[in-house]
């Protein structure tokens, strides 16, 4: 999830909303691409790895058994016992015979039988690496079924007739008897009474018969029939190497979007000036734009007097109006301008600031008080003897120390960082350092003190509750949320006076919150003519600054 997404404590804030979902999609668009070519790729050297195998399908229409010789009394049909029945192995017995083959149970590996919906029709579809076995095979159980339901039915008519006849021969025999008891008797009535009994016998054998008759009715009835026949494959069934594709495609996508948006929310980095405000819980007074002249992050670039008509230049005049503003509210002289790491370019913004500040007719100070790896010097091009260090162990005033470093605004003044001592922290907490800040407020408008970076050492913190504000720099591509937390954090330590803050090093071009760069384009001056005119140029990581 991006960083715009918390406060300034770190807490998730209300989820994305449409533009920021399709706005963490096109930043993380390489991501989605690279996930889902990556899945299409692996799914269809499997396909192509598959060996082809074929369907062929017949199709059976079940007939239910009538009961009456009418043959209008049937019996209830369950589609779903016959299809147990298609796959049992008595009808695999009868395909193999039909196919050829040995082992009906082998035959059942390739055999699917299902019921057509809302029909009395079975399918019978055999799957086979040859298209030839496979139309074979399934015509042979669909055949096998047929022939073992007649088979069934007739087997079970023949078992009710043999019990049918049996009747009728035990009471042909009961019959005879009493023929033979009438003969012997010379009573008429006893000869009634037998001849009676005789008489319901063979009516009973007559009921009897009409049964047999009925059971030969039957036995002539088509009970199922092969409606349409297999047919020979001609392609392969599986793999399906546009089905796999269209599936791995799918899944691709939305792997690689749950990849961009899990990336999304492990990502520390910032994102633009809301992401910025929102974790340092303080308004960003400039953005300021990555220079496309400044290409080596080891040489210094004062953009402010190189290029002072460029976007860069007006990005640091929109800073001074930012903090003329804020100054203007609560007096504020001292400002001092620190990072939360090393190479965010708070050195750069020191200067530029400067510049700017001078040439708006206030008489500013800028005091290097970064003793570790001091570098406004190389800025401003001087290469003073005395400077901080030398006012502090009082070997020196301050105004002997101050330099003038700015060939278009004079009311700008350098007090350099002088010889790099051993004890920097030491120094700058002392009581000499905070007589020497009060003695440069009433020697200028506005003094601004470069210092070490907050999480680096102590100097920060340090020094933060002798000045009236803090100015805090932020690189566009290396600064991380939990940096950016950490530092704020030891400034609330310390109760520091935070006016604002500043993105570095921003590249319009790669942040969700610019689709261009139109935000920073500008007029040309007219002394540029037609041909110069300024652009911002895609943002590469490299350190401008400290």
């Amino acid at each position: 999830m991006s960083q715009n997404q918390f406060d300034k404590h770190g807490t998730q804030m209300e989820g994305f909303d449409i533009q920021q979902y399709l706005a963490v999609i096109r930043s993380r668009k390489w991501l989605i691409v690279s996930v889902t070519a990556l899945v299409l790729i692996v799914a269809l050297a499997f396909s192509y790895q598959q060996k082809p195998v074929y369907d062929s399908e017949a199709q059976v229409l079940v007939e239910p058994f009538a009961q009456g010789v009418d043959q209008t009394d049937f019996e209830a049909l369950n589609l779903e016992t016959e299809v147990l029945i298609a796959t049992s192995p008595e009808v695999a017995q009868l395909a193999a015979k039909d196919s050829g083959a040995i082992d009906g149970g082998e035959l059942l590996r390739g055999l699917e039988v299902v019921s057509a919906q809302d029909t009395e029709v079975l399918l019978f579809r055999y799957t086979h690496s040859d298209p030839d076995v496979a139309q074979a095979r399934a015509q042979a159980f669909a055949q096998a079924y047929v022939d073992h339901r007649a088979q069934s039915a007739q087997g079970n008519l023949d078992e009710r007739a043999g019990i049918i006849q049996t009747t009728i021969a035990t009471l042909n025999e009961r019959v005879r008897a009493l023929e033979e008891q009438i003969a012997a008797t010379s009573s008429t009535i006893e000869q009634a009474n037998l001849q009676a009994e005789s008489d319901q016998y063979s009516e009973t054998i007559f009921f009897e018969r009409q049964k047999l008759l009925n059971i030969a009715a039957q036995s002539n009835q088509d009970l199922g029939r092969v409606l349409y026949d297999a047919y020979l494959p001609t392609r392969p069934s599986s793999p399906n190497h546009s089905k796999t594709g269209a599936i791995a495609l799918l899944a691709g996508l939305a792997l690689g979007v749950g990849a961009a948006f899990l990336k999304e929310r492990l990502d520390d980095r910032l994102d633009g000036r809301a992401g910025l405000e929102s974790i340092f819980g303080a308004s960003v007074l400039a953005v300021v734009p990555r220079s496309p002249q400044w290409r080596k992050a080891s040489e210094a670039y004062l953009a402010t007097e190189s290029d002072p008509h460029s976007v860069v230049s007006e990005a640091y005049r929109t800073l001074r109006t930012g903090l003329l503003f804020a100054a203007s509210q609560r007096e504020s002289k001292s400002v001092l301008i620190t990072s939360a790491q090393a190479g965010e370019g708070k050195t750069a913004t020191t200067a530029n600031l400067g510049v700017v500040l001078a040439q708006a007719g206030k008489r500013v100070i800028i005091v290097s008080a970064d003793l570790r790896k001091p570098r406004l010097n190389n800025f401003f091009n001087t290469r003073a003897p005395r400077g901080l260090t030398n006012v502090l162990a009082g070997e020196c005033r301050a105004t002997e120390a101050l330099v003038p470093v700015s060939a278009a605004a004079s009311n700008l003044r350098l007090l350099p960082s002088g010889p790099i001592p051993g004890n920097p922290a030491e120094l700058l907490g002392s009581e000499a350092m905070r007589k020497l800040i009060a003695e440069l407020r009433g020697a200028a408008d506005f003094i601004l003190i470069d210092v070490a970076p907050i999480l680096a050492v102590a100097d920060a913190m340090t020094l933060a509750p002798m000045v009236d504000s803090v100015l805090f720099i932020a690189d566009a591509g290396q600064a991380t949320g939990g940096g950016i937390q950490q530092a704020r954090s030891q400034l609330d330590q310390v109760n520091a006076r935070v006016v604002g803050a500043v993105l570095n090093n921003f590249d319009p071009s790669k942040s969700r919150g610019y689709s261009v760069a139109a935000p920073y384009t500008h007029y040309r001056h007219a002394a540029e003519g037609s041909s110069k005119r300024s652009s911002v140029v895609p943002w590469k990581k490299a350190s401008r600054g400290n």
